[in-house]
């Protein structure tokens, strides 16, 4: 016997093929919707590597810092000259006890018609005297603002800085001393007679102004250079 069957009941059972299609789309639904909310979580996370244009405001604040930095940087230079002055002054002495004259020759350099004279000597022990003396009042004043690295990391840094500022202190001495240089004191004017009119002074005081500016550019940028992410 045939058994009837109920129209409604047969619609009520989708077809294999029919259950299947919708499970895959409901699956394609949910796999969409998680890479959605995965890539908005991410999106959430990374972190935002815009920098912020500089305004005006900003740049003016960083011009009046440098500014002040240089400034605190020139009474240090000048604490710091009154010192190398000193040492200058008190070697010559010194050696003017050993019947030295800080104008004659210590040792000709190879030959050539180019002498090393006492004076450069004098000058290479104010430098190192003075140099430690800055690096400290610097370190401790003038970028007292700049993370800090270990004092023995630094100092090898300006005093390298500063040697680059001692040849400049050299060249400019000798060009204002050395009586054979188109620039040499006037020798009747500054004839040693005095100490105000003692042309190795006046070398030494001319080369450290000259070496100044490029002294405090490189230890700003280098030597007390702020290194982001550490500590003080």
């Amino acid at each position: 016997m045939s058994r009837s069957l109920n129209p409604l009941e047969g619609s009520a059972e989708p077809h294999n093929g029919d259950a299947g299609s919708a499970r895959a789309h409901s699956t394609r639904v949910d796999s969409a919707e998680t890479d959605s909310t995965r890539a908005g979580s991410t999106d959430a996370t990374l972190p935002n590597r815009t920098e912020p244009k500089p305004t005006e405001a900003g740049r003016l604040a960083r011009s009046r810092q440098i500014f002040q930095q240089f400034l605190r940087f020139g009474i240090v230079g000048f604490s710091g000259f009154f010192v190398n002055q000193v040492v200058f002054i008190l070697s010559k002495k010194l050696g003017g006890h050993w019947s030295i004259d800080d104008l004659d020759v210590m040792f000709n350099l190879f030959g050539t018609q180019w002498n090393v004279r006492w004076y450069h000597l004098f000058s290479v022990i104010a430098f190192l005297v003075a140099n430690v003396w800055n690096f400290f009042l610097n370190r401790q004043w003038t970028f007292r603002g700049h993370t800090k690295q270990a004092w023995w990391i630094q100092l090898p840094r300006f005093m390298a800085v500063g040697i680059f500022g001692l040849l400049i202190t050299l060249v400019v001495s000798t060009l204002v001393v050395h009586h054979g240089s188109p620039l040499a004191l006037p020798e009747d004017v500054f004839d040693n007679s005095t100490g105000l009119r003692t042309r190795s002074y006046w070398g030494n005081f001319l080369g450290v102004v000259f070496s100044m500016p490029a002294n405090f550019l490189f230890n700003k940028l280098w030597t007390f250079s702020t290194k982001k992410g550490k500590a003080k």
